[in-house]
């Protein structure tokens, strides 16, 4: 390799100089060109979107159809109606009319309702850039917290994970915040990273794996306040608005699984080790049984790391890279919650030193989001899977060397930069 690098050297040095010494100029380019063609290819839509739908079918802002509706709905008698998929696809059509089938679900806790609620009352397209600017923000302040580096920042802007979860007018960028706050803080801020923890039960699959962290790495104050915060949520949600709700959400739950065994769930969307084993055909019981095997090793994996290392970046990485797969349901425009995750990663190469064939492992992982969310066909490799897979293997191959794990060949730094 160093003979081919050479002889690159000496026969295209603009092409080697490129590759090498001005290597995160050329990087952030085409992370530029990236941000700018799909700037301008969602901001026409929008300019030609008619009553809020764009000319290719979806409401601007994506999901947040739902979360609006949800807000607007908060506090009604029979607000728990929305749980019910029939309910809610029956509400948003007529709200909508002409616009085709909504198939959308509500399978948040009622706690969500308290999040959702200060958005209710504003036009929709005020309120959808309040939720994405509020949200962003958050992102962006841990980030900038975890590593205050211009470039990092950019490339983190301009990432596509960061873009679909925009477009797509879902939470990630709040959740992927929360779960950063909650795995990068746990000894040294235990009470923001035990609340940070408490608020992602608005999203509850996600943070499945954080009380096997902190309960590993004896951040007991992180857990009493997690607890502390859950259950102040839940009981604000009750007072609020009932237990109806609560009983509603359940229900909507095991409905929801019983939808995901069918062969028209778009599976090819999901990050998750059950949608790549249902990608490739696998029957669902098998599909399940593949994810209840791949969340027990995610559990403990995570509890190695965090018991073996006080690294606050890598147990951020090894928590947020896992949580992606330690459940069934996670799509495509969660994967903005493993940026944290890779930024830190980037971080320490940058001070430390790159591993071998790191450097092209993260470019190659950026390639691959942008392709998400992959083609539909069975059966096939799931691209979203295999997106959190990479990001999962390049957290890991840090992270087990802190842990103690020794392997045979194992990979020296390059030079820092």
């Amino acid at each position: 390799m160093n003979a081919v690098l050479t002889l690159i050297e000496r026969r295209y040095p603009l092409f080697y100089d490129l590759g090498t010494k001005r290597l995160r100029l050329v990087l952030a380019f085409f992370a530029a060109l990236y941000l700018g063609v799909a700037g301008v290819m969602w901001a026409e839509l929008i300019v030609t979107s008619q009553d809020l739908f764009t000319r290719a079918g979806p409401i601007i802002g994506g999901d947040f159809i739902v979360f609006q509706h949800a807000a607007e709905r908060a506090g009604d008698p029979d607000m728990a109606a929305l749980y019910e998929m029939k309910s809610l696809k029956a509400e948003l059509e007529a709200r909508y009319p002409g616009h085709g089938e909504m198939n959308f679900g509500w399978m948040y806790p009622p706690t969500m309702f308290l999040l959702v609620a200060p958005f209710g009352d504003a036009p929709y397209l005020a309120a959808y850039g309040a939720w994405i600017g509020a949200f962003g923000a958050i992102l962006l302040i841990v980030l900038y917290r975890l590593w205050a580096d211009r470039f990092a920042m950019f490339f983190a802007v301009s990432a596509p994970p960061f873009f679909q979860a925009v477009i797509t007018g879902q939470n990630g960028l709040l959740t992927a915040a929360l779960l950063a706050l909650a795995g990068g803080f746990a000894e040294k801020r235990p009470v923001v990273a035990g609340v940070a923890a408490g608020l992602l039960t608005v999203k509850p699959q996600l943070g499945v794996l954080v009380p096997f962290a902190f309960a590993a790495a004896g951040c007991w104050r992180a857990i009493f306040w997690a607890g502390a915060t859950a259950l102040a949520l839940a009981a604000l949600s009750v007072a609020a608005f009932g237990p109806d709700n609560w009983r509603a959400f359940i229900d909507g739950l095991l409905a929801h699984g019983g939808r995901m065994t069918n062969s028209g769930f778009p599976f090819e969307k999901l990050v998750t080790p059950y949608s790549f084993a249902a990608m490739l055909g696998a029957p669902a019981w098998v599909a399940g049984g593949v994810q209840a095997a791949a969340t027990l090793m995610l559990a403990a994996y995570v509890a190695f790391i965090w018991r073996r290392t006080k690294d606050a970046d890598l147990r951020l990485a090894t928590l947020s890279t896992a949580a992606l797969m330690a459940t069934p349901y996670a799509f495509y425009y969660e994967f903005v919650i493993a940026l944290p995750a890779i930024f830190v990663i980037a971080k320490r190469a940058v001070d430390t030193g790159w591993l071998k064939g790191e450097k092209l492992s993260l470019i190659g992982l950026w390639l691959l989001t942008l392709q998400a969310p992959g083609d539909d066909v069975v059966p096939s490799l799931s691209v979203c899977a295999l997106s959190a897979f990479a990001a999962f293997a390049i957290v890991a191959r840090r992270a087990l060397p802190a842990g103690g794990v020794r392997f045979a060949s194992a990979a020296s730094p390059a030079p820092a930069g």
